[in-house]
C-alpha cells in the first residue's frame, strides 16, 4: 500500500457540559485517513455522537489542515431539517457518489442524496434516513479502520472509556484492559504506534479472536441503523506506515507477513458481513505491477473496492494527473471491476477551482462503467465545501458503446446522452466528432482540442 507520509496534527476536542459551569479537555490525537480517513469524535449534549476530523496524505508527504476545536452543540437538528428539505425522488440513475469525512462535509452537501453512494462516519447514522426519504437507492456505507486502533477517542476527561462509537472497529481501551496481546509489540514488548499519524496503534489483524470482535462491534452498528454496508479502511498489503523509534512487530515483522495478516482478516470477516446482508467495500492502495494480483486474490472476500487517487496524486490541485501507463492501469482496474459487475468507488482529490480534475475523473471513470455498478466520487479539498459538484456529477445516461482507443491516443466512449473523450497522452490532441454535441456550457461543437491529461464529456 502507497504510503502517505503526512504528519499526525493533534485535536482538542472540548466536552461542554449540561450545566455549561464545566469543561473538560480531551488531548486527542489526530489520527487522519489513510487513505481516506481515521477521525475522532465528541459526544454532544445529548449523549449522540457528532463531529468527524479527518484528513488524508499524499506521498509527497502534504497533510489535509483539519485541525480544528470542536464544541458539542445542539445545532444538528436545524441543519437535518435544512436537508430534508430537499425534493425526493425514488431512483439512483447515476453512478456518481459522496465521500463525506470531514467535520461539516454533510451540512455543506444537500444534495448528496442524489448520488448512488454516500461514505460517511459511523456517528453520522441520523443522516441514513434523511438520505433515503429523497432517494431510497442510495447506497449508504459507514467508515470503519481495520488495522489500527485510537487511543484518543474517549468518552471521560482521564480518557480511559473508548467512545460508544469509534471510526475503528475495536476500542484502544477495551482492548488494552481485555487483550493487550493484540497491538502490534516489538521484541522489548513496546507497543507500536505510527508516526505518520501518532496516536493510531497497529493491532495484529491475523488473529482470529481480533477478527471476531471487530466483525462482531461492526455487525452491531450496522443492524442499529439503516446501513447498507461498511468501507473498510487500512487494508494493508504491505507495512505501509511508518513506526516511532523505528520499532519492529515480532508478529508482523515484513511486507509478505503483512499481507497474510490482511488477506487473514478479509476471509474472516468479508463473507460474515455479506452473508449478514451488507456490502463490504475495502479501501486499498495498490500499484501498478501487483492491482491484479490482488484483486484476483482478494475479491472472493468482499463486495467491491474503493481506490483513491483515481488519477492524480494529492490532496489539491498542485499534483498533475496521471497520462501514460500510470493512467492506463487505473482505467483497467475500473474496467476489471466492471466486467465482473463488482463496485468500485474511484476516488479523487482536489479543489473546486479545479474542474479540468474534476471532467478527467469524471471521464476516465465513464470509459469503463457498465451502466450497474460502483460509483465515481471526488472530493473537494476546502474545508465546509459543498462535496456535489456540476463537473464531477455530470450524467449523459447509459453506456451505447464500447469504449476505444483512437490512433491519436484519444479514448472514446458513446453513451445514450452524449460521448466521453480522454487524453491521457502528453501532447495536445484535435479530434472531429463527426457531428455536433453540446459543451458543458452549451456551445454547440463538431471537433474538440484536448490538451495533455484532459478530458470532455459532451451531451448529445
Amino acid at each position: 500500500m502507497r504510503i502517505l507520509d503526512a504528519l499526525g496534527v493533534a485535536l482538542t476536542l472540548v466536552l461542554v457540559s449540561l450545566a455549561g459551569d464545566s469543561t473538560a479537555t480531551v488531548a486527542a490525537p489526530r489520527p487522519a485517513q489513510h487513505d481516506v480517513g481515521h477521525a475522532d469524535l465528541t459526544l454532544d449534549l445529548g449523549g449522540s455522537v457528532s463531529n468527524a476530523v479527518a484528513t488524508a496524505g499524499t506521498s509527497t508527504g502534504t497533510a489535509r489542515p483539519l485541525a480544528r476545536t470542536a464544541v458539542a452543540t445542539s445545532t444538528k437538528a436545524t441543519s437535518k431539517t435544512a436537508r430534508a428539505a430537499a425534493p425526493r425522488r425514488t431512483t439512483s440513475e447515476g453512478s456518481a457518489g459522496t465521500l463525506m469525512l470531514d467535520w461539516g462535509d454533510p451540512d455543506s452537501t444537500p444534495e448528496a442524496w442524489k448520488g448512488n453512494y454516500v461514505v460517511i462516519q459511523p456517528w453520522e447514522y441520523d443522516l441514513i434516513p434523511v438520505l433515503k426519504a429523497k432517494n431510497p437507492d442510495v447506497q449508504v456505507l459507514m467508515y470503519k479502520d481495520v488495522s489500527a486502533t485510537v487511543a484518543g477517542a474517549c468518552r471521560d476527561a482521564a480518557c480511559t472509556l473508548d467512545n460508544r462509537i469509534l471510526p475503528t472497529g475495536v476500542g484502544y481501551h477495551w482492548a488494552m484492559r481485555h487483550h493487550p496481546g493484540w497491538f502490534l509489540r516489538d521484541a522489548a514488548g513496546r507497543q507500536l504506534e505510527w508516526s505518520d499519524w501518532p496516536g493510531l496503534y497497529p493491532m495484529d489483524v491475523s488473529r482470529p479472536a481480533y477478527a471476531r470482535r471487530w466483525s462482531g462491534n461492526v455487525l452491531r452498528e450496522l443492524r442499529a441503523h439503516d446501513w447498507d454496508g461498511v468501507m473498510l479502511d487500512d487494508v494493508l498489503t504491505e507495512l505501509s506506515h511508518t513506526v516511532f523509534d523505528n520499532r519492529v512487530s515480532t508478529r508482523i515483522s515484513t511486507d509478505a507477513q503483512m499481507y497474510a495478516a490482511t488477506e487473514k482478516f478479509l476471509s474472516r470477516v468479508g463473507p460474515g458481513l455479506q452473508a449478514a446482508g451488507y456490502q463490504a467495500i475495502t479501501n486499498i492502495a495498490f500499484q501498478w505491477d501487483d492491482w491484479r494480483s490482488v484483486v484476483e486474490d482478494w475479491s472472493p472476500y468482499v463486495s467491491g473496492w474503493e481506490n483513491e487517487y483515481f488519477v492524480k496524486w494529492g490532496l489539491s490541485d498542485d499534483s498533475g494527473r496521471f497520462t501514460g501507463a500510470d493512467w492506463e492501469w487505473k482505467m483497467q482496474l475500473a474496467a476489471w471491476c466492471a466486467q465482473r459487475g463488482m463496485p468500485l468507488l474511484a476516488v479523487t482529490y482536489s479543489t473546486t477551482a479545479d474542474v479540468a480534475s474534476q471532467v478527467y475523473h469524471r471521464a476516465t471513470w465513464l470509459l469503463t462503467w457498465n451502466g450497474r455498478t460502483g460509483s465515481s466520487i471526488f472530493v473537494p479539498d476546502e474545508e465546509f465545501t459543498n462535496h456535489w459538484l456540476s463537473a464531477p456529477t455530470i450524467e449523459i445516461g447509459q453506456p451505447a458503446g464500447p469504449r476505444e482507443r483512437l490512433p491519436s491516443g484519444i479514448w472514446r466512449r458513446e453513451y445514450a446522452g452524449g460521448m466521453v473523450l480522454v487524453n491521457p497522452s502528453s501532447t495536445a490532441q484535435r479530434i472531429a466528432l463527426g457531428r455536433s454535441y453540446r459543451t458543458a456550457n452549451g456551445r454547440r461543437v463538431d471537433s474538440v482540442r484536448l490538451a495533455p491529461a484532459t478530458a470532455s464529456i459532451l451531451r448529445n
